[in-house]
């Protein structure tokens, strides 16, 4: 039992990828059998996530050496509460869209491509994982690329025109975000001569006022590099075609999770390698504040003129990654807090939104928001969630997105930055003003005839989407446990 506990790092890894492989072999002859194997691998991953949390929880911070190599030499693997976070959101999530997916796939990618899929979605959260679990830098960017290659795959796998520009797109612009972050790791280790981050945080400490040049050169790679695969305005160009042309569940893992690890990645880059200190003193901060303002306006204007509902929903991806980026660049506590917590509610939002535009692409094959008459009468439990997310998503009282945007204006009380929170309520009403008007449209603009029936989907499907809802109006009740926790995993930033 003591083995399998010290091991439990390492399997959370290894034991979905030799699924993968698994899969990569059933896909050709049993296709039928890849979506309860790859449920399998996931639920197995979420079990260890679970049990690595109550670990973290417990005051435990976890290191792995692979192979018994200790680091600067050998592979680290560190799971604090950051790393514990984002395993549990990370194989929460992707179960509950591997749950719905076992249905809705077969209306969205050709049959012979569904085993494939599974294949490309299991490597994709097991990259995924390795981003917030690995200490240093090169197997970072290995996960990256892998992530990337994974990512694309998922969009393509419809096999529809847009979908393959969209993929060609996401592909170009992913692979120069890969050439920027190399330089910026190639240029830390040239200075270093370590790969392991708090190896490369202390010689940093040491040499940084002989390199002040290369020091926001080196930022400014890894800035660029992970801010294109991140999305972060004005690099966001590749989101909006990626996220509206993939399947549905491709959607909710784009918007809900790939674009959070490389987020994640860069908050621990810009705080445990650089120090808050340089980061402040190299302007980025300042920078990215302005990025994030940018954000916050520009996506949700963008979102307010699409009249495709999985097109609104990734330009609104742009704008909460806005909200992200602006909590981590204020630089104070409540506002990392927020960043962090929106992260985990975004996922729960996001997940559930395009879920439940993929069950009405189901049962009624509508994707414009001026034909959604009626639908809160054809669909309730769907369109019910659907409201709980949109409601959340401009911040009313009670629900998850509510919390985060206190949290950020808390955050920029304490920066003695007010001027912030007049950007967070004029964010909020624009938010209202592209999801409200769905919302009404479904439940007010159906006549006198429509009768009230339950959902024509799959329970399978159904079940996903309400777990998502029932989740954003609990962090919106009960965000305390989960606040404590982040508040932790902050306190490694800002000492």
């Amino acid at each position: 039992m003591d083995h399998f506990l010290k091991l439990m790092p390492f399997t959370i890894i290894i034991i979905p990828l030799l699924v993968g492989f698994v899969l990569a072999i059933f896909a050709r002859w049993k296709k039928d059998i890849c979506p309860y194997l790859i449920l399998a691998g996931v639920a197995y991953a979420f079990m260890i996530s679970i049990l690595l949390t109550q670990r973290v929880i417990g005051g435990e911070i976890i290191h792995y050496h692979v192979g018994d190599w200790l680091p600067p030499w050998g592979i680290e693997i560190l799971i604090d509460e950051l790393a514990a976070m984002m395993l549990l959101l990370l194989n929460g999530c992707s179960l509950l869209i591997l749950i719905f997916s076992i249905k809705s796939l077969h209306k969205e990618i050709p049959e012979q491509a569904t085993g494939w899929y599974y294949t490309l979605f299991l490597l994709t959260l097991t990259a995924m994982m390795g981003m917030v679990i690995t200490n240093d830098l090169f197997n970072l960017y290995v996960m990256v690329e892998v992530t990337g290659l994974g990512a694309c795959g998922m969009v393509v796998a419809k096999g529809e025109k847009l979908s393959t520009e969209a993929t060609l797109r996401y592909l170009m612009l992913a692979t120069l975000g890969s050439g920027f972050l190399l330089f910026g790791i190639g240029f830390l280790y040239q200075v270093t001569g370590n790969l392991n981050i708090p190896y490369i945080a202390a010689e940093l400490v040491k040499v940084r006022e002989q390199y002040p040049f290369l020091m926001w050169a080196t930022m400014s790679f890894i800035t660029v590099g992970l801010g294109v695969k991140s999305a972060l305005f004005p690099l966001h160009i590749w989101l909006p075609d990626a996220h509206s042309s993939a399947p549905s569940p491709s959607s909710a893992v784009l918007s809900g999770l790939v674009v959070k690890v490389y987020i994640v990645s860069m908050l621990r880059i810009y705080f445990l390698v650089f120090g808050f200190d340089v980061f402040h003193e190299t302007y980025m901060r300042y920078l990215i504040l302005l990025l994030a303002s940018l954000a916050i306006i520009g996506g949700s204007l963008f979102a307010f003129v699409q009249l495709n509902l999985k097109r609104r929903l990734a330009y609104s991806t742009v704008a909460q990654i806005g909200y992200i980026f602006l909590g981590f660049s204020l630089g104070t506590k409540w506002g990392i807090v927020a960043a962090l917590l929106h992260i985990i509610i975004h996922a729960f939002m996001k997940v559930c939104l395009f879920l439940a535009a993929g069950a009405i692409y189901y049962q009624t094959g509508r994707k414009k928001v001026t034909h959604f008459s009626g639908l809160g009468y054809r669909m309730p439990v769907t369109m019910a969630a659907f409201t709980v997310a949109a409601l959340s998503m401009v911040g009313i009282p009670l629900f998850g997105g509510f919390i985060t945007k206190y949290g950020l204006a808390m955050g920029s009380l304490e920066a003695n930055n007010p001027y912030f929170i007049i950007l967070i309520v004029i964010s909020g009403l624009l938010n209202a003003a592209y999801y409200f008007p769905i919302v009404w449209q479904a439940y007010f603009t159906s006549g006198h005839n429509v009768k009230m029936e339950l959902d024509k989907v799959p329970v399978t499907m159904l079940i996903p989407i309400v777990i998502m809802a029932l989740g954003i109006i609990y962090m919106g009740i009960f965000p305390g446990g989960t606040l404590e926790f982040l508040e932790r995993a902050v306190s490694r930033f800002i000492l």
